[in-house]
């Protein structure tokens, strides 16, 4: 009788045991199975082991950045703006620009750095594909990092944005589909044009985290290159107008926001470290969500010193050299709901490599600070 029982007991808990260790085992070599390898566009998805990799978190500190990586692709049949097209000689590193090994050798300089930024949430700007992402986390050895790319609609760079995160969000990312008229009314970038033409927001993607209670959404956007240009201008300002709806939508549904990215055009409020004054409104419509006139959302410039303010590196004179602060500017941003911008302990733009031999963006970070009672 009891002894019977408890031998039965003895087994079934061993039974229970084993079938957690195998559960276990299977998520831990998929995970490792996927990391390793697969198709472009399969990095969508987000893994339900209900463990470690919980979509709720409770966290005391959380590290945020955003890299454009510039031109993070394979050099296998890239596109031809890709600077690893056969017969381009110029290239980040200038090292065996036009060829597969010079994209190789790209790659890996750009996973020194995403191992020393170290954030828990990296927004990634101008990567090809998810093959693309497993790389990075396999030669940064960061293997917390899970990859998350919805594919994009750029047809002509083939570029698109992407996420590496140790913090999962509750859903697959989504992108922003909906097409804008421009030029937006009052807009000052000196383009007229009658024929009704409309912008999508090509490379974009919405992240929903929930964090110490909070819905945060995250959107990510590259938009427009070319600050200056008159068309460039007014198609950016149509582009922020679609980022703009959804980020009110995300405000009016009670969720905590972050914007970031490369937005291609300067702040109106906090000038960069060469004084760059914007020709769109780019940044106030991302600010003014409700456009009722008020900043609806806080840019972390505010907590830099005027010279810290450069993301970006434009070789003005294409002769492969920084020549002083005239070639920087400030064009990638992280915007934040006051809420979220009270738990900001630092801001910093990571300054620690020369943009001709890496990429030419530098990487802006935010550290929160939730305080005590989180992460425990």
């Amino acid at each position: 009788g009891g002894a019977g029982r408890g031998v039965a007991r003895a087994w079934g808990q061993a039974y229970v045991c084993l079938l957690a260790l195998v559960y276990i085992s299977c998520f831990l070599f998929s995970k490792q199975a996927y990391a390793a390898g697969g198709e472009p566009f399969d990095c969508n998805w987000i893994p339900e082991d209900g463990g470690a990799n919980a979509t709720e978190h409770d966290l005391s500190r959380l590290r945020v950045a955003s890299f454009n990586v510039e031109w993070l692709f394979d050099g296998v049949d890239d596109p031809h703006y890709s600077p690893w097209y056969p017969g381009k000689t110029t290239c980040p590193g200038m090292k065996h620009c036009g060829t597969k090994e010079g994209a190789q050798e790209h790659i890996s300089k750009i996973s020194e750095y995403v191992k020393l930024l170290n954030a828990d949430i990296l927004n990634l700007v101008e990567v090809e594909d998810c093959n693309i992402l497993r790389e990075l986390i396999s030669r940064s050895d960061i293997s917390e990092y899970w990859p998350l790319l919805k594919k994009g609609i750029d047809t002509a760079t083939k570029q698109n944005v992407a996420m590496l995160t140790k913090v999962l969000p509750s859903e697959p990312l989504y992108r922003l589909e909906d097409k804008q008229a421009y030029p937006v009314e009052g807009s000052k970038c000196g383009y007229e044009n009658s024929s009704g033409k409309r912008t999508t927001l090509s490379k974009n993607y919405v992240a929903h985290f929930r964090i110490n209670g909070m819905t945060v959404a995250v959107h990510s956007l590259h938009l427009k290159a070319f600050p200056k240009d008159p068309y460039s201008c007014a198609k950016r300002e149509g582009q922020a107008k679609i980022a703009q709806a959804s980020i009110q939508a995300s405000i009016a549904k009670g969720h905590e926001v972050i914007v970031f990215g490369d937005f291609n055009d300067f702040s109106y409020e906090y000038l960069d470290v060469q004084g760059s004054v914007p020709k769109s409104d780019v940044l106030k419509i991302l600010r003014d969500a409700d456009s009722d006139g008020g900043a609806d959302l806080v840019n972390t410039m505010e907590s830099l010193e005027k010279h810290e303010r450069y993301t970006n590196w434009w070789d003005r004179n294409s002769n492969d050299v920084v020549d002083g602060t005239i070639e920087y500017s400030q064009i990638d941003h992280v915007l934040l709901t006051p809420k979220l911008a009270t738990y900001v302990a630092s801001v910093e733009v990571f300054h620690g490599y020369d943009p001709a031999l890496v990429s030419d963006h530098f990487p802006i970070v935010v550290n929160f600070n939730f305080g005590a009672g989180h992460g425990a």
